[in-house]
């Protein structure tokens, strides 16, 4: 039978339903072009791009942000290295591919393992939905201001992210070696360290090395709450309205970022091509 061609109001109809909800969704959030590149816009935009410069560059100010950018460091190291210390048992339960997550089980182990599952998955949804503000906020409710709640913080919300991604990772391997090792009689466990966590490596390297660099970023705002780190000097900085001050704080939080960009680059494929 001849193939009918879909007609071409179909083909329209998709384009400007999408249309529609943008045009929706502009007029509910009050966007507007002309408020910002308005004259009242321009004058107000100009009147703060001019307070940024010249920038903060005297010896004293720049000496003074040694302490809170090594401390942003801190923040986003740990974060990352204790939140993927969280995920990766998580992820090992919270996965489910044919043949990873026990074939063949009846009974009460089917059920131990889907309730394992499920916890396991809304563990970690929990930790990623909330965002890391609100956690930090949370935690500087427990243990009071300063980087011990920003990196309780970016701990939770770290796990949360990396369990997510570490299970899709471990879910997308190659299934030859896997039942290859179960028809052997390789258990559950051996089945995952050789035959699994070898050829996901390479991504659960670069993914966790990712959310270091996220991580950076995110400790900066944190500190807008009290949580340490840069932050809390660019937001001293924007409520005294010196805006000086906070060209160079960017400035500073760039050359963090850039460089923990380089570092988990080479560290990245050192270690892929180590595997």
């Amino acid at each position: 039978m001849p193939r009918v061609k879909p007609r071409p109001l179909t083909r329209l109809m998709w384009p400007s339903a999408l249309l529609v909800v943008l045009a929706w969704a502009a007029h509910s959030t009050e966007v507007s072009i002309g408020g910002l590149f308005g004259a009242e816009g321009r004058a107000q935009m100009g009147r703060f791009i001019g307070g940024l410069f010249p920038p903060e560059l005297s010896p004293d100010y720049l000496f003074g942000l040694v302490g809170p950018a090594i401390e942003t460091v801190q923040m986003s190291l740990l974060g990352a290295v204790f939140g993927a210390m969280i995920a990766a048992p998580l992820a090992a339960v919270a996965m489910r591919a044919p043949g990873l997550d026990h074939a063949g089980a009846r009974g009460w182990r089917a059920h131990a393992r889907a309730l394992a599952y499920g916890t396991a998955r809304g563990i970690l949804n929990v930790m990623r939905t909330i965002p890391d503000l609100v956690w930090a906020l949370m935690f500087i409710a427990a243990v009071g201001l300063g980087p011990f709640s920003g990196v309780l913080a970016l701990t939770v919300h770290s796990a949360g992210l990396l369990g997510k991604l570490y299970s899709e990772a471990l879910e997308s391997v190659d299934l030859a070696p896997v039942h290859s090792l179960q028809a052997a009689g390789v258990g559950a466990v051996g089945v995952l360290v050789w035959g699994v966590l070898p050829q996901a490596a390479g991504p659960l390297i670069s993914v966790t090395l990712y959310q270091w660099e996220c991580n950076i970023r995110a400790a900066m705002v944190l500190g807008f709450v009290g949580a340490g780190g840069l932050g809390q000097r660019i937001d001293l900085a924007m409520r005294l309205f010196r805006y000086e001050e906070m060209l160079t704080l960017l400035a500073v939080l760039l050359l963090l970022v850039t460089a923990v960009d380089r570092l988990s680059a080479a560290i990245r494929g050192r270690l892929v091509r180590s595997l």
